[in-house]
């Protein structure tokens, strides 16, 4: 006989419900085991015997079901009285609060409106590129200039002071 019996997985084995894994395991013991067979038999003859004896489930009335319904919706709704006036703002508020929350982010983050007597950050690029703004006019120059610059570096590099010997 293979390992402990397998009295607690017999229903589930006999409904089809256990993994492949332990499936085996039982079918296995199963196989070796004439005491856990006759339970397991035992269990099937009472399985037939419920899936016999249980009632048919009742019709289906639509005309009694939506009657029922329309009374149990007409109540709860007479229930709630006057706060029920009410009850339609509870359902779009928390989007209003969302969009709301959103709006002053947005407009927040406007440049110009930071405040009275706080700097515009917009306004001070706004400046420092026009002041520059002659450079970029003469934009061939410009280049030209840091070329040069370029070069006196390069000339003045034989002028620097060498490594000092110690």
């Amino acid at each position: 006989m293979s390992g402990e019996h397998v009295d607690e997985l017999l229903v589930d084995h006999l409904r089809g419900e256990l993994e492949e894994p332990e499936r085996a395991r039982v079918d296995a013991h199963l196989a070796e085991c004439a005491e856990c067979r006759a339970a397991r038999e035992g269990f099937a003859r009472i399985v037939t015997a419920l899936a016999a004896t249980a009632p048919p489930a009742p019709p289906i009335h639509w005309g009694a079901y939506r009657a029922e319904l329309r009374e149990r919706l007409e109540r709860g709704g007479a229930g709630r009285g006057a706060g029920a006036a009410w009850a339609w703002l509870a359902r779009p508020l928390p989007a209003l609060v969302a969009a709301a929350l959103v709006a002053v982010l947005v407009v927040s983050g406007l440049p110009g409106l930071h405040g009275p007597g706080a700097p515009d950050p917009l306004a001070l690029d706004n400046t420092i590129l026009a002041s520059r703004l002659d450079m970029i006019a003469r934009l061939d120059v410009v280049q030209q200039l840091d070329l040069l610059e370029d070069f006196n570096v390069i000339n003045e590099l034989d002028e620097l002071p060498g490594p000092s010997k110690s």
